[in-house]
């Protein structure tokens, strides 16, 4: 039998929220170390007591928001990548996702790059993913170079990109454009011939950017 949610669980969950809500952004514009609890307590109109109830730390809180802020963006990636065997297109395709991500999520996209360790180590566990794609288009001849060196590539055209979108605030037709032609450019220097790198930003830029009723 379901219980109802009483009077106190709803508060519990609206101040867990504000919490989360107010700490995602304050990380996301100056990192954990310069964000004291009293300011996450502030800005979620909270007593810092409050803060204390639901997480021990700032490293703790900080932790719940770059698993959230990964998980929704890999979720993200998968679901634009489900039933995509071609590895070039899946490698592009996790680029221009998180470019969308970070117009349309801004602050959970700058928490996330701040708070997850390894985010730029193309050996992470966070990267297993692209890493996989790069591997995978390699090993078909599809791109040149070597793993690690294609992998942080990759990575730090995204990361760039990521910081570029989400810090000026770019809206959705100003992200396409510069993903597509960032895109473009990952791909030329995975190998991929010039034409068949505009044409393949291109048109995975426009299908990921495409508007969602």
């Amino acid at each position: 039998m379901m219980l109802t949610p009483t009077r106190s669980d709803r508060r519990r969950v609206r101040n867990r929220d504000a919490i989360l809500s107010a700490a995602e952004t304050l990380f996301g514009a100056r990192g954990i170390e310069a964000v004291s609890i009293d300011e996450i307590a502030e800005a979620a109109d909270l007593a810092k007591g409050t803060v204390y109830n639901h997480f021990t730390d700032k490293d703790a809180l900080a932790a719940e928001i770059a698993a959230a802020a990964r998980a929704d963006g890999e979720a993200r990636v998968a679901e634009a990548n489900a039933g995509m065997p071609d590895p070039v297109r899946r490698t592009i395709r996790g680029v221009l996702v998180f470019a969308r991500f970070a117009a349309e999520r801004p602050e959970r996209a700058r928490a996330m790059m701040r708070l997850t360790p390894g985010a730029s180590d193309p050996f992470a566990p966070v990267n297993e993913g692209v890493q996989a794609d790069v591997a995978a288009g390699l090993a078909a001849g599809a791109f040149t170079g070597h793993i690690e060196s294609a992998t942080l590539m990759v990575l730090g055209v995204a990361h760039i990109l990521i910081a570029r979108i989400a810090g000026t605030r770019l809206d959705l037709e100003a992200a396409h454009i510069l993903a597509r032609d960032a895109a473009a450019l990952v791909l030329r220097g995975l190998g991929v011939a010039p034409a068949a790198a505009l044409a393949t930003a291109a048109a995975e830029a426009a299908d990921i950017f495409k508007e969602v009723p």
